[in-house]
């Protein structure tokens, strides 16, 4: 079900995405990159250092939420 359920957002945002148009969408991506450019290093250490720990909980509330109530 949470698979579903991610599945429908990812739909609903490239529809949303479709509807904004081709200039804007560049300027957003422009924009982007430079924020990635600028935070990109100190997320990417972050996820290094507490993504196993992150992954794990993740998991842990996956099978908790499929045991069901």
């Amino acid at each position: 079900m949470p698979a579903l359920k991610i599945l429908i957002v990812a739909m609903k945002a490239r529809q949303g995405w479709k509807r904004i148009p081709p200039a804007q969408r560049r300027a957003i991506l422009k924009a982007a990159q430079g924020s990635a450019k600028k935070h990109g290093p100190m997320v990417a250490k972050t996820v290094r250092e507490q993504g196993p720990a992150v992954a794990k909980r993740f998991t842990e509330a996956v099978r908790q939420s499929r045991k069901g109530p």
